[in-house]
């Protein structure tokens, strides 16, 4: 989806009703709600597109958003590394404590991802550490590839998903970690989880274990 429909958006902001829309393009109720659910920029002609800019207000751009496809929206990644399925702790010994974060509309947090991320605890822990001392403030994203999971640092100022950032803000990296929780490395997916990891080890610890010489 390099190009994103964002009439929804548009309309949202002006508080301008379907039915006013249709009023308007002198078209259907039903012909705006399926414009307006759209995700992909439907075919309209010029003719079409001029009277919803007119009616909205708006300048075509403002309607459309390109998206780089096969990269992560909140920006490039830093110190991408792998992890084998072997280099894990035991998630039974381990007694990390995850927490979810407060969202605006909170996601379900699997006891599948709950045992992923206790199981790799320590070198989430280290490479957040690494980051933040290397790059500023930030989280951990883990990808959970069927090959074994892939971490990543991403700085806080490549983030776009307030709920992140806000997580962030009230981390203290001496003590914890964000991590973003993704089941497949389609960065693109709005479905990921939001988590503060707190493991036995603080994240300074867990560094000089996980990267000692």
């Amino acid at each position: 989806m390099p190009i994103r429909w964002k009439l929804h958006e548009v309309m949202s902001r002006r508080r301008i009703r379907n039915k006013d829309l249709a009023e308007a393009l002198d078209i259907t109720e039903n012909s705006v709600y399926r414009l307006r659910k759209a995700e992909d920029m439907p075919r309209l002609t010029p003719q079409r597109l001029e009277g919803i800019c007119e009616v909205l207000n708006c300048q075509p751009g403002e309607l459309l958003e390109w998206v780089a496809e096969d990269k992560p929206l909140y920006g490039y990644l830093r110190r991408q590394e792998s992890l084998s399925n072997d280099a894990s702790e035991a998630a039974a010994t381990s007694n990390a404590v995850i927490l979810q974060h407060a969202q605006a509309a909170p996601r379900a947090v699997s006891m599948v991802t709950l045992q992923r991320l206790t199981q790799y605890y320590q070198p989430i822990l280290a490479l957040a550490w690494q980051g933040f001392a290397e790059y500023g403030p930030g989280a951990v994203v883990f990808t959970d590839l069927a090959t074994g999971p892939k971490l990543a640092f991403v700085e806080q100022q490549n983030l776009t998903d307030q709920h992140c950032i806000e997580a962030i803000e009230q981390n203290n990296p001496e003590v914890s970690a964000v991590v973003l929780y993704y089941k497949d490395a389609d960065y693109s997916r709005t479905d990921y989880g939001v988590l503060t990891l707190i493991g036995p080890k603080s994240p300074p610890e867990c560094f000089a274990l996980s990267y000692k010489a």
